[in-house]
């Protein structure tokens, strides 16, 4: 177990004033239906109800086409990185070997000490017992989620070839001035709440250890869900390598990894609510919204330099949608040697 080393007086002094900042900074009316990480999980589900949207849907005419590239151009980046940090979150609260873990921390040290800890050091959840068990399961769930858009990205980019003989979209698109403001502008004010089907609502608000990722793809955070959720068929054969392969952490991207474990100890520990304002911090990763926020620069480079439509389309497959699953692929690398969780040691007696 990760050993807690301070004084008695600064750790008294330090969980205060800790305390009195979410205390200060956080009020009942600021508070969200559902808490802070259901808040940020809707812009999640709203980027991969697109996802499954557009993996069966073909642009037959213009109109379509600029349909996809709005689809694709309303998620905010800032919005898109918070809820993937918050699905990792609730991800790793279905973990019995993490949270129990959390637990018996909180019964050694006490829980105001660890809740401290996690709320100054984003790396001490993930250094638990049970933490290579959370880091497991949210590397095979960044991969999976990754691989069913890379899917996409992959068919869109096949589209393209196709587009390119057809007559309404081997013309000249007009109006690209007013789309590029259309797509910045929608790409500000972000994906809306009727972007998530109201059908989806339950299964978003999974609860501490109410899923069983591991034994059911289909449940929260398994390689399936999505799928699932919007009620299609696996489609995305390469999610499945996730079974055969065993993922280590891509180190310079474990911050993304610690984020997530560290909401989900907060959870764990009955702290969503007193802690808010140190949850809504940790959801926003710097890495991962660099990486999201480049895609969607490039997206719109890409489209002022296009001039046919079904050029829009090559735009789309690598800057709307392959770029993006790179960002959520990229804490992980394979590797055929045991998995390790880069710095951490994952489960210290």
């Amino acid at each position: 177990m990760r050993s807690l080393v301070w004084t008695t007086t600064a750790a008294v002094a330090l969980l205060g004033a800790a305390s009195a900042q979410d205390a200060a900074t956080t009020a009942p009316t600021a508070e969200v239906s559902g808490g802070e990480v259901r808040s940020a999980l809707n812009a999640y589900a709203a980027y991969h109800n697109d996802i499954t949207e557009m993996r069966t849907s073909t642009p037959a005419n213009a109109n379509d086409l600029e349909a996809a590239i709005d689809r694709m151009g309303r998620h905010n980046s800032t919005a898109l990185t918070r809820g993937w940090i918050a699905y990792g979150a609730v991800t790793a609260a279905q973990s019995p070997e993490f949270v129990q873990g959390v637990r018996d921390a909180a019964a050694y040290y006490g829980r105001d000490a660890v809740v401290w800890a996690i709320s100054v050091d984003n790396t001490y959840a993930r250094g638990l017992r049970g933490g290579a068990e959370v880091t497991r399961l949210l590397l095979n769930s960044a991969h999976a989620d990754s691989s069913r858009i890379l899917a996409v990205a992959d068919r869109y980019n096949e589209m393209a070839y196709t587009l390119q003989r057809q007559r309404w979209a081997n013309a000249v698109a007009p109006g690209r001035q007013e789309r590029l403001q259309r797509v910045r502008e929608l790409s500000r004010a972000g994906a809306p709440p009727s972007a998530v089907p109201a059908a989806y609502a339950p299964r978003l608000s999974a609860t501490l250890l109410s899923a069983q990722p591991n034994q059911d793809p289909t449940a929260f955070g398994g390689r399936r869900f999505w799928d699932a959720l919007g009620g299609a068929a696996d489609v995305t054969p390469v999610a499945s390598q996730a079974a055969s392969y065993e993922w280590r952490v891509y180190r310079p991207r474990a911050e993304a990894l610690d984020r997530m474990a560290s909401v989900a100890a907060l959870q764990a520990l009955d702290a969503e609510t007193s802690h808010s304002t140190t949850i809504s911090t940790l959801l926003q990763d710097p890495r991962t919204y660099q990486c999201v926020d480049l895609t969607q620069l490039q997206l719109i480079q890409c489209m002022s330099a296009a001039r046919f439509r079904y050029e829009h389309t090559f735009c789309l497959a690598n800057h709307g949608l392959r770029e993006v699953g790179q960002c959520i692929a990229s804490v992980a690398e394979p590797s055929q040697a045991a998995m390790t969780t880069g710095s951490h040691g994952g489960g210290r007696p």
